[in-house]
């Protein structure tokens, strides 16, 4: 489905999805999502079904109920976002880091160096990713991120150094992709989530992604949308 397809009502839809998710931590129920918009029920299901196939969330696979609403993950990921009073789930790092654009506010990431033993907490403060000396592997290249969104999201990983990302990719048998600094990808994902919960929630088209893409330093056969 292309992103032209969605109507208003869809954009409505997922504005108001990922505020609530914000603000309650979690999904609403359908029903709490309808009551929400003022809407019925069929129609906010036909609309997150018509938001899926857009690749403009993840519902389950086999009911009509939210998975992933970037950059928030509804069941848990590798990532734990907390404030001082509030947290959710996240799949990966970047997906972290856009909470914390998203919020506007200081958080902790709670995540692990691979997704293995090591544990860490990345800190956004006043704007900035503390831990600066971290680099941040993405192994599955851009086109494919919508075959399996999830997978994609799980192979998005922290290091200490790209030594260790070699060994990493070797062990588990995946591929090594792009390797960035972890400040270069907070900007990003500043950019990108910045004000997912402050204007009306559109999907960005091809064009304004490759130029998002551009502006970060995002070039090469790995960040190509098809």
């Amino acid at each position: 489905m292309d992103t032209n397809d969605l109507l208003p009502f869809d954009l409505n839809v997922r504005g108001e999805l990922t505020r609530a998710i914000a603000e309650l931590g979690r999904a609403p129920s359908n029903e709490q999502l309808a009551q929400r918009l003022d809407a019925d029920v069929i129609a906010v299901e036909q609309s997150l079904r018509q938001l899926h196939d857009a690749h403009a969330l993840q519902l389950h696979p086999h009911r009509c109920a939210p998975w992933v609403v970037h950059p928030f993950a509804l069941s848990p990921g590798s990532c734990w976002v907390e404030t001082s009073g509030r947290g959710w789930w996240a799949n990966c790092l970047y997906c972290g880091m856009g909470i914390a654009a998203a919020l506007n506010e200081d958080v902790s990431i709670h995540t692990r160096i691979g997704g293995e033993r090591e544990p860490i907490v990345v800190h956004v403060c006043g704007g900035e990713v503390q831990e600066t000396e971290l680099l941040f592997h993405l192994s599955t290249p851009v086109r494919e991120w919508w075959d399996n969104v999830i997978h994609a999201c799980a192979s998005f990983q922290p290091f200490h150094s790209e030594v260790d990302v070699e060994d990493w990719c070797a062990r588990h048998g995946l591929p090594r992709g792009a390797v960035v600094p972890i400040q270069q990808m907070w900007r990003f994902a500043a950019d990108w989530y910045g004000s997912y919960l402050e204007k009306q929630w559109r999907k960005r088209s091809v064009a304004e992604t490759k130029a998002l893409f551009e502006k970060h330093g995002f070039e090469g056969d790995f960040w190509r949308l098809s």
